[in-house]
């Protein structure tokens, strides 16, 4: 018989055992049983023109058909295309919930690719390009995460605790300051902890627009910087009182100074457990020299290394910052500097109260215990 030679189709062999069973089906949707009836009859050497006529279809609905196996293979062929252009998804299988949440279990240079990290919209492609799905909707991959709480687009830091004896010993003397604070200021001596604010920038944005009616504060994002400065701040444990000096430089030539000054202001008390972090000029030569003339006024306790977070003093600054640095304009460095001094009694007029610490040494060496080893 004279005419075109019959189209080719190769089949993979795995897919014909499916086909054939969805090809003979009752309870199959009738689009698949269609297409599994063109693709086999196709491979078998049927003409095209032939098969339209047989299944009383177009001719182009024979060829779209084996180009969509040849394209999308078997998932492909049997996928509802109505549902995939209209933006719906088809139904997912579990084992295709679980393949696409092993597939943001891994990294994405697991699949040569070069990103750092799995969004939604990569996932969606990366799950269509290995097969899983023929289609699927980043909400959908959303959802399919959020079920078993994956977030892969998210980073929480954490640090390595670095436990030896050195720790332990500086924990404990600090943590005893903060639970006898109350008890050693009956007896004029205080808990004062200390701590820098170094290098802070003074910015001057203008406009600022303050909040009204149906639209919240607006800062223009350009700036005019006036330089830095540094301040020193004590904190007074158990009443929560601030004072706030700044400093020239932040070395232990200007922090001296400083000290001697707190000293002739509160020469009354009988000493001060000065808590401080390792900065170089709080463990300068001089510094403990100046510590060791004090006979005894000064008591020095250091946090240990990477535990700065156990100075009360960094929370004072952070609650500082909130009502009195953190939103405003200044035009000059001598602006800046008249309204922190006008700020900090303000603070302690308002704000100031002991910080409710429950971290005990009792509970400190319980997880000492714990993950020392």
């Amino acid at each position: 018989m004279r005419g075109r030679q019959p189209e080719v189709l190769t089949m993979r062999s795995a897919d014909i055992a499916e086909l054939e069973r969805i090809a003979h089906s009752d309870t199959s949707p009738w689009y698949q049983v269609r297409r599994a009836r063109i693709v086999l009859e196709i491979a078998t050497g049927q003409r095209r023109e032939n098969l339209a006529s047989q299944l009383e279809c177009d001719e182009s609905t024979i060829w779209r058909t084996c180009q969509r196996y040849r394209q999308r293979g078997l998932v492909g062929l049997l996928s509802d295309h109505r549902q995939a252009h209209s933006g719906r998804d088809l139904e997912i299988t579990p084992l295709q919930r679980a393949q696409i949440v092993e597939l943001a279990c891994l990294e994405p240079v697991a699949k040569e690719l070069h990103i750092t990290h799995w969004s939604s919209n990569d996932l969606a492609r990366q799950a269509v390009a290995d097969g899983i799905v023929a289609h699927i909707s980043p909400r959908t991959v959303r959802k399919i995460l959020s079920d078993v709480d994956l977030q892969p687009h998210r980073t929480r830091y954490w640090k390595t605790a670095r436990l030896d004896a050195q720790f332990k010993e500086r924990a404990e003397q600090v943590l005893w300051c903060y639970g006898n604070a109350a008890r050693l200021a009956e007896q004029d001596i205080w808990v004062v902890c200390v701590d820098e604010i170094p290098t802070f920038q003074i910015l001057e944005r203008h406009p600022i627009r303050r909040a009204i009616p149906g639209s919240i504060e607006q800062q223009e994002f350009d700036y005019t910087r006036h330089g830095t400065v540094n301040m020193l701040v004590f904190l007074v444990v158990h009443t929560g009182l601030m004072e706030l000096v700044f400093l020239a430089k932040n070395d232990n030539e200007h922090y001296l100074p400083e000290l001697e000054l707190y000293h002739q202001h509160h020469k009354e008390l009988r000493g001060v457990f000065l808590i401080q972090d390792g900065g170089s000029s709080h463990i300068a030569g001089a510094t403990q020299r100046y510590f060791a003339q004090s006979h005894g006024w000064w008591r020095p306790r250091y946090t240990p290394a990477n535990a700065s977070w156990l100075n009360q003093a960094e929370i004072l600054i952070h609650a500082f910052k909130h009502y009195y640095l953190k939103r405003a304009s200044w035009k000059s460095q001598e602006e800046f500097k008249t309204h922190v001094l006008a700020s900090w009694p303000e603070y302690n007029h308002r704000y100031a109260h002991p910080i409710e610490w429950t971290w005990t040494n009792q509970k400190m060496r319980r997880w000492f215990a714990k993950h020392a080893s």
